[in-house]
């Protein structure tokens, strides 16, 4: 089950305390998205996963975290804005900020990761922004794949399923088509995204369509 507690905690940026919600236990059953997001109940825990100072405006994994770039970038139009990407949800624009911060301090994980939190929370609204954010999130992802850290293969098949929901077919298939992952479970779904990239479909699917089989 999911469990969420209030917690007071201290803003590292501007000093404030506020009470925050923060996710003591949950758990998730059954297949996840081919981008790998996970299953219920874990997927709606998405609202524990980052604070925002109402105060200062700073976002992050939890506030008491110390700012990485210069407080005045949190005063700045375009941190405030979003950038003029009018999201539908406000939880995107949470992880969107983050992801800001996370490009601006030079961290690219944090900016990959929070991005495609973003991704995740614009399908649940049905947000247009999804596919411009996946296609931001590609080249993000193409920057940690070519580290070649021990993540890469997950890091293909998330790009994978940004390339196909965002609709560069073509490409998904001339990058990856002869090319085998070591993990078998990973490249069978590789293979699937290809198959449904060849199909033009960019629908979202689980790893039940490829496991149940």
């Amino acid at each position: 089950m999911t469990m969420i507690r209030d917690i007071e905690t201290e803003c590292s940026v501007c000093g404030e305390t506020t009470e925050q919600p923060v996710l003591m236990s949950t758990n998730s059953w059954g297949y996840p998205d081919l981008d790998l997001r996970p299953p219920e109940m874990q997927r709606s825990t998405m609202h524990v996963w980052i604070q925002e100072c109402p105060h200062c405006g700073y976002v992050a994994g939890d506030l008491s975290d110390e700012l990485e770039i210069s407080k005045d970038y949190l005063k700045c139009e375009e941190y405030r804005t979003c950038e003029g990407n009018d999201f539908k949800s406000d939880l995107s624009k949470r992880f969107y900020k983050l992801h800001m911060i996370g490009r601006e301090s030079g961290n690219a994980e944090k900016a990959f990761y929070s991005l495609r939190n973003c991704i995740w929370k614009c399908d649940d609204v049905q947000d247009e922004l999804a596919v411009e954010m996946r296609k931001r999130a590609v080249e993000l992802a193409d920057e940690l794949i070519e580290r070649d850290t021990e993540d890469k293969e997950i890091l293909i098949l998330m790009k994978a399923d940004f390339l196909r929901r965002s609709g560069q077919f073509d490409r998904l298939v001339e990058e990856y088509e002869n090319i085998a992952l070591d993990d078998e479970n990973c490249d069978k779904i590789l293979r699937y995204q290809i198959e449904k990239a060849k199909e033009q479909d960019d629908k979202c699917y689980t790893t039940e369509e490829i496991f149940s089989r």
